[in-house]
């Protein structure tokens, strides 16, 4: 078996719309205007997220979420 790890699912906007556990090798397909982007270790995107193609950005925190 392959190992796997988490991609991203990014738009053409560069929004991140769903995350996958995947081994990058096995015939898969996101959907159309779909890119796969392996999450590096660590960062704890997910849907909501922005991948700019070098950097990931959270959302902003909403109020209701800080309280």
């Amino acid at each position: 078996m392959n190992e796997v790890f988490r991609y991203a699912h990014v738009n053409p906007e560069g929004l991140v719309v769903n995350c996958s556990v995947w081994d990058g090798v096995t015939e898969y397909d996101p959907g159309d205007d779909i890119t796969l982007v392996k999450v590096p270790d660590g960062v704890g995107a997910g849907p909501g997220w922005t991948y700019t193609g070098t950097d990931w950005i959270a959302p902003p925190v909403e109020d209701e979420e800080r309280a």
